[in-house]
């Protein structure tokens, strides 16, 4: 009694069993005469309509295949089913991108990705099973395929970039990225897409998407890659610093910034600029006149390099010292206003040191006169850096004016003086 009532029960699973099989194989014709319709460009309103229906009944036959453990034979076919159904629901959409017609991105995108998945399910459950020749019909299509919809994947980023849709965009190119990983059915060719000479650009892409969407962390994995793209090597210097800013990590931030300013001091000048000005803003001076060397190691005409070493050296009162860099910054750039001004400026103050150490000596006139001159030959010499500043910015006229009219009552050039004056009331 007992072995017959064991025989009915491995009489019912084999019967779901090959019930689950016939179901794909049901869906497969579903699938066909979905083919055959969407073969008809003139097709009417009415046969697109059949056509969506088919597709839906299609897929939801099929749904149950997949987890149902009583899917055997046929569960490869289903996957490839599934994948071939969902590139007849993306291709219109994606004729419409190539028309440059309105379309859907967001469905289009699904519908990529889950045909991709599908085929990759579709491999591994062949891998699995062992099949092979006539019995996998689908790897050899289905891997021609892959290879090709990666580029649908960077179009749909793209797509979703431009509508500002930023988290979307880095998920699409998050994807073209890890391609050559995420899909075993390439085999050997995962290598030649790991390294297709667009990778550093999509790259960049995607860091740029990251930055927008706040997702640092998909920012940092992709940046070593970005960084690659020499096209636009100094856009993507300027997008790490900023990443690296947002987050607060000043330690990074520096450490990149003075790399990319010594690879190239001269393209990289606003960067240098801006580490520059974090250690005087920290009162750095160490760091800064370090950083600056760090710039003149690497191009010694650098206007920025010595402009910076030029300013640590006037904060320690090396006057003198520090106009030797001021002069070198501005025959670098003859229009560095702020090089003139910080050269008249060590000038004055080194006059005015002399002056003040003069206080409350007791000195006859002669001896007097003859201490003041090397204020005087301070202040005269300060006069023409000043002179260009106003040149350069005439509407600036409170950082110069007052500036000169210092010098010349020095000097003791009243009408000079007064009209200094005058132009500042």
């Amino acid at each position: 009694m007992k072995k017959i009532l064991f025989a009915v029960a491995l009489f019912a699973v084999a019967g779901t069993a090959m019930a689950q099989d016939k179901v794909v194989r049901k869906a497969r014709y579903i699938k066909e005469e979905i083919q055959n319709l969407m073969a008809n460009t003139q097709r009417s309103e009415k046969e697109t309509a059949q056509m969506n229906q088919k597709i839906q009944q299609c897929l939801e036959m099929l749904e149950p295949t997949f987890t149902s453990p009583e899917t055997k034979k046929e569960l490869a076919n289903a996957w490839d089913i599934k994948a071939q159904v969902y590139k007849y629901k993306f291709a219109p959409l994606l004729d419409n991108v190539i028309k440059k017609e309105p379309t859907d991105t967001a469905a289009l995108a699904e519908y990529i990705y889950t045909a991709l998945d599908a085929m990759e399910q579709c491999y591994k459950t062949v891998q699995a099973q062992g099949l092979k020749g006539d019995k996998d019909p689908y790897t050899t299509p289905n891997k021609l395929d892959v290879v090709r919809f990666r580029q649908y994947i960077a179009f749909c980023g793209q797509m979703f970039f431009q509508n500002g849709q930023h988290a979307k965009a880095l998920d699409a190119f998050s994807r073209w990225m890890k391609y050559p990983q995420t899909y075993t059915i390439l085999g050997a060719d995962a290598q030649a897409l790991a390294e297709d000479e667009t990778t550093p650009q999509i790259a960049y892409y995607t860091c740029l998407c990251a930055y927008f969407a706040k997702d640092h962390k998909a920012f940092m994995e992709f940046i070593p890659t970005a960084r690659e793209y020499t096209q636009e090597k100094s856009q993507v210097n300027q997008l790490y610093l900023a990443d690296l800013m947002e987050q607060g990590d000043t330690v990074q931030w520096l450490k990149v910034g003075r790399e990319v300013v010594a690879e190239d001091p001269v393209t990289n000048e606003g960067i240098a600029q801006n580490i520059l000005a974090y250690y005087f803003g920290h009162d750095d001076s160490a760091s800064a006149m370090a950083f600056a060397d760090e710039i003149l190691a690497a191009d010694e005409l650098s206007k920025i390099g010595n402009f910076a070493k030029g300013v640590v050296l006037m904060n320690d009162k090396k006057y003198e010292e520090a106009v030797k860099y001021y002069d070198k910054a501005i025959e670098a750039d003859p229009e560095y206003s702020d090089a003139y001004f910080n050269a008249g400026v060590c000038w004055s103050n080194h006059g005015y040191d002399i002056n003040e150490a003069l206080a409350g000596k007791k000195m006859t006139t002669a001896q007097f006169n003859e201490a003041v001159k090397p204020v005087k030959e301070a202040y005269a010499k300060a006069e023409p850096y000043f002179l260009k500043v106003k040149e350069l910015e005439p509407e600036n006229t409170h950082k110069w004016a007052s500036r000169l009219a210092t010098v010349y009552y020095i000097l003791e050039d009243k009408a000079k003086q007064a009209e200094m004056e005058k132009l500042l009331e």
